[in-house]
């Protein structure tokens, strides 16, 4: 069974919560035996292993063994990537959720979420993806409070009329204390049940989202859906070919021949690989400067001028017209939104 991925910035964005609470990454990075050069690769993915590791890492190094709902108190919005900008820009808390279901992989390759609709009631429920080896198998309790409180605050934070679970379920065992659970998800959490759950009453999911922009949400989510796509078709070239050049673009674009380089295969046979799976290197690298100028952009102090260099723009002008070509908006226009 292949073992999953992660997305990279899920655990770059980790151990920035960890930094937070005096944790240097570097000592993070050795007592879970994980790359410090992953945090230089945002665009990237790594073995979900290595997150497991972490985990296990951070919970002894802090002591916190309500570590995964701490987390999600103060996770990134960027750290979800494209699937972050998708949520962002739905129109419902309901749709939202939708959206989260249906691109979790991007974020998690062995994480599966579903959203169903009963009656009067929309219940999501999440756990490990049943045809990959992944962590949440092993070690779930984590990981499975980050999502769920995650869930929660993200709806209650970004929703015009923020919805509260009706109920929420764990299949793990109750740990010793509750004390956090409660102060999150109120007295509605338990233990010990069939599944992972969040379950919502569906009229309260109906509440649009405070960030809802229809015009990008059709831009993100189509950009979603490639990426979803190239994870399906793990170890194809176009997906080798995307990590490799989100890694190494910085200040300019790598040229065909180094990847073809790294890849030990040919110029030709990497761009007959592409032609092969409808896409080309120019592709490629547009898909990847757009998605770091996404994520650059939406962190305080990055400007236009910063992020054009960064993506190796000849000129801020260049860049701009790039950036309306993928969301019709100037960058100005996009970090005001």
């Amino acid at each position: 069974m292949r073992e999953a991925t992660i997305a990279t910035s899920l655990l770059i964005d980790f151990l920035g919560f960890l930094g937070r609470r005096g944790l240097a990454a570097e000592t993070v990075c050795r007592a879970a035996q994980i790359d410090p050069a992953w945090v230089d690769e945002p665009n990237s993915r790594v073995p979900a292993a290595a997150m497991e590791r972490l985990w296990a890492a951070a919970e002894r190094l802090t002591g916190d063994a309500d570590l995964g709902l701490h987390s999600a108190e103060s996770y990134n919005p960027g750290a979800l990537s494209i699937v972050g900008y998708v949520i962002l820009s739905c129109r419902t808390a309901g749709e939202a959720l939708e959206r989260l279901a249906r691109y979790a992989p991007l974020l998690n390759e062995g994480l599966q979420v579903r959203v169903e609709h009963k009656q009067d009631t929309t219940i999501c429920r999440f756990g490990a993806a049943d045809d990959l080896d992944s962590y949440l198998r092993r070690s779930p309790r984590q990981a499975i409070e980050t999502l769920a409180a995650g869930i929660v605050l993200t709806l209650g934070r970004l929703a015009t009329r923020p919805p509260v679970p009706i109920a929420v379920s764990f299949q793990h065992a109750a740990p010793a204390s509750i004390v956090e659970h409660a102060r999150l998800f109120g007295p509605v959490v338990r233990f010990d049940q069939p599944d992972n759950a969040v379950v919502y009453a569906t009229s309260a999911l109906a509440a649009g989202m405070l960030s809802a922009d229809p015009a990008l949400l059709e831009v993100f989510e189509g950009d979603a859906r490639r990426r979803l796509e190239q994870l399906k078709s793990h170890g194809a070239v176009s997906g080798r070919v995307q990590s490799i050049v989100g890694a190494r673009l910085k200040g300019e674009v790598p040229s065909l021949a180094v990847i073809a380089s790294e890849l030990a295969m040919s110029e030709r046979s990497v761009q007959r690989s592409l032609t092969e799976e409808s896409t080309s290197y120019r592709e490629i690298v547009d898909d990847v400067r757009k998605d770091l100028a996404l994520s650059h952009l939406s962190r305080p102090g990055a400007t236009a001028a910063d992020v054009a260099f960064l993506l190796g723009f000849s000129e801020p002008s260049a860049f701009t017209r790039a950036f309306r070509r993928w969301t019709g908006s100037s960058p100005s226009q996009f970090r005001c939104a």
